[in-house]
Order: structure tokens, then sequence, then C-alpha cells
């Protein structure tokens, strides 16, 4: 699938992140990719999206890929910003469209995206 249903859509507009894992660039490494929804108050910086669905808000997407030793996964040890490798993080996309087209970059199947909390994804 190349777009987003209507399901994932619905995440990330009430501020529910997705992702999956996807291969990685080494074989003791995971890698995972992250997406998710953001709106900006003047003087206030990022702030989440509202949990109402019918909102009007101007949204703003990230995409955030990123790869882990898997040793940190399978001790449940607590992954931290200098312990992520090929971390590349895309912010500002600005419509739907456009974060799917930076998906496609990395995935081929937009289906295998889902709530965040059903993958060991360890970033929160």
């Amino acid at each position: 699938m190349k777009e987003l249903s209507i399901k994932q859509r619905n995440n990330l507009k009430v501020g529910n992140s997705l992702g999956t894992e996807i291969h990685a660039s080494a074989d003791e490494l995971r890698c995972f990719i992250v997406i998710g929804a953001y709106k900006i108050l003047e003087n206030h910086g990022a702030i989440a999206v509202s949990k109402i669905l019918n909102s009007n808000e101007n949204i703003l997407y990230f995409i955030r890929k990123y790869e882990v030793n898997k040793e940190y996964i399978e001790n449940n040890w607590d992954v931290h910003e200098t312990d992520l490798i090929n971390s590349i993080r895309k912010k500002d996309i600005s419509s739907l469209e456009e974060l799917q087209i930076e998906l496609l970059k990395y995935i081929d199947d937009l289906s295998v995206l889902d709530v965040t909390w059903k993958f060991d994804n360890p970033i929160a």
C-alpha cells in the first residue's frame, strides 16, 4: 500500500505515533521508523495535537528513523539519544501527502505502520 489508511491518518491526527521495524544496516542492529504529528504555537514551541479528531488545527508531521544495538532491546536497557546509530529526523512536514512521499523512501508498504506501543520501539 502506497498511502496511509484512514485509521492510520486518524491515529496521527489525534496524536498517536505510528511506526514499524525495518531492515537494519548490520546484523547486530535493529532499525525503527516512527512518524507522528505536532503543532507549533507562537512563543510556546511544539506541542501535542488535540485528541479531538474533528479539530481543524494546522498539523505538522515528523519522521524519525534510527538504529540501536540489539543488546539494548534484548536486555531491556534504557536507550538514550547518544545510543542511536544512523539517526535521521525530518520534521516540519506540512501534509500527509508529503509525509507519505518521505515514508516511501524507507518502506514500500505503508500498511505495516501501527501504533508504536505494538512493537519493540525503544524510544518513547
